[in-house]
C-alpha cells in the first residue's frame, strides 16, 4: 500500500508580528521624515542667511568703490578751489555748484541726516529714521563734446593757455556751450559725464509688489534722477565724516555732521577725507520661534534694536577713504 506524504504546514506571519512590524516600520518613517524637516529647515535658513551676508556685502562693496571714487573731476585740479554743497536732487548745469568765475565746485561727499533726507522731492518711499549720502564725480570716459545729446550735465576742461584764464571749466548739457581746447588749442577738449548719486534705505524693493527694506541708488542721468534698488533687507545706515583739519590729507576728527562752528575745517564738506560707514541688515523672511536681545553698534549714532519681528540681523562695517581729496593733501 502506497502512502501519501504528510500534510505540509505553511508558515507566514501571525496578526501580532504584522503590527509590531508596522509600528517599527511607522517610527522609521517618522524618524526619516522628522530628519527631511528639520534638514529643509536648516537649509532655508542657511539659504536666508546667505542672501543677507550676500546683500550686505554687495550693498558695502558698492558703497565702498563709490566713496573711494567721490571728487573725481577729471583732469581740472581741485587744491585752490572753493565747495559748494547744492541741492541734491538739483537737475538743471546751473544748479550743480559748479562756478568757473568764483572757482568754486561742488564737495564731493555729503551727509544728510534723517529729517533732511525725509525733505528730498526726489526720493520714493525713504525709510523713516534714515539718513543718506550724496556723491559727487564724472565718469571716467571721455566723449567728444559734439557727440552729447542725452540731457546730461558734462564737464570740459581746459587744456589750451590761449583759453580765457577765467574759464577754467565749462559744465552744461549742449554741444554748443563746450568752448574749451586741448593742448593744440584748435580741437575741443573731450567731455566727461558729471554723476550726482544718493544712496538711501527705501522701504521697499519693487514698490507697490513688497515692504522689504532695500539699499538703493537715486542718480542724476539725462536730466532726471533715475532710482534704482541695489541690496534687498537694508534696515538703517549711519554715516560718520572724517574731517581733515590740518590740510595734511588725513581724517583727524569723525563726525556725523558738521561741527556748526563757522570757519572751522569740519564745518565745510569740502574738508571730508574718510567716511566711516555702518548697514544694518535683516533677513527677507522671519524665522518662526526666533528671538534675540541683541543690540546693533551703529557707531556714533548709537546702537538699535533690539527687535521682536523674528528677522535674523547683522551690521556691516567699512572705512572709505576719499582718494580724491585726500591724496592732493598729502605732505612729501
Amino acid at each position: 500500500m502506497r502512502h501519501r506524504p504528510a500534510f505540509q504546514r505553511q508558515h507566514g506571519f501571525t496578526l501580532v508580528e504584522l503590527m509590531v512590524a508596522m509600528v517599527i516600520g511607522l517610527l522609521l518613517l517618522s524618524a526619516l521624515v522628522a530628519l527631511y524637516a528639520n534638514t529643509s529647515q536648516s537649509n532655508i535658513e542657511l539659504d536666508k542667511s546667505v542672501r543677507q551676508i550676500e546683500n550686505g556685502r554687495h550693498g558695502m562693496d558698492l558703497l565702498h568703490e563709490d566713496i573711494v571714487s567721490a571728487g573725481y573731476y577729471g583732469d581740472l585740479s581741485t587744491t585752490d578751489m572753493a565747495f559748494s554743497v547744492p541741492d541734491a536732487c538739483a537737475l538743471a548745469a546751473a544748479n550743480l555748484g559748479w562756478d568757473s568765475a568764483t572757482s568754486t565746485i561742488p564737495a564731493a561727499v555729503t551727509g544728510l541726516d534723517a529729517t533732511e533726507t525725509a525733505s528730498l522731492t526726489c526720493l520714493d518711499n525713504h525709510r523713516s529714521g534714515t539718513p543718506a549720502l550724496v556723491l559727487r564725480r564724472v565718469e571716467t570716459e571721455r566723449v567728444a563734446a559734439a557727440s552729447i545729446n542725452d540731457g546730461s550735465p558734462y564737464l570740459q576742461t581746459s587744456r589750451c593757455e590761449n583759453d580765457p584764464s577765467t574759464t577754467r571749466f565749462i559744465v552744461g548739457t549742449a554741444a554748443a556751450s563746450f568752448t574749451l581746447r586741448t593742448l593744440d588749442c584748435a580741437t575741443a577738449n573731450q567731455v566727461q559725464r558729471y554723476l550726482t548719486r544718493i544712496y538711501y534705505v527705501s522701504n521697499c524693493n519693487e514698490c507697490g509688489l513688497d515692504t522689504i527694506p532695500t539699499l538703493k541708488r537715486a542718480e542724476l542721468r539725462a536730466g532726471a534722477i533715475v532710482q534704482a534698488p541695489l541690496a534687498e533687507g537694508i534696515e538703517d545706515l549711519a554715516f560718520e565724516f572724517g574731517f581733515d583739519t590740518d590740510s595734511d590729507g588725513a581724517a583727524d576728527t569723525f563726525r556725523t555732521s558738521l561741527s556748526g562752528t563757522a570757519g572751522a575745517a569740519d564745518n565745510d564738506w569740502g574738508n571730508v577725507v574718510g567716511v566711516r560707514t555702518r548697514m544694518l541688515s535683516a533677513t527677507v523672511e522671519p524665522t518662526p520661534g526666533f528671538t534675540s536681545s541683541r543690540t546693533f553698534d551703529m557707531g556714533l549714532l548709537g546702537p538699535r534694536g533690539p527687535f521682536t519681528d523674528n528677522l535674523k540681523r547683522r551690521v556691516y562695517a567699512m572705512t572709505g577713504r576719499v582718494n580724491n581729496v585726500a591724496g592732493p593733501r598729502e605732505q612729501p
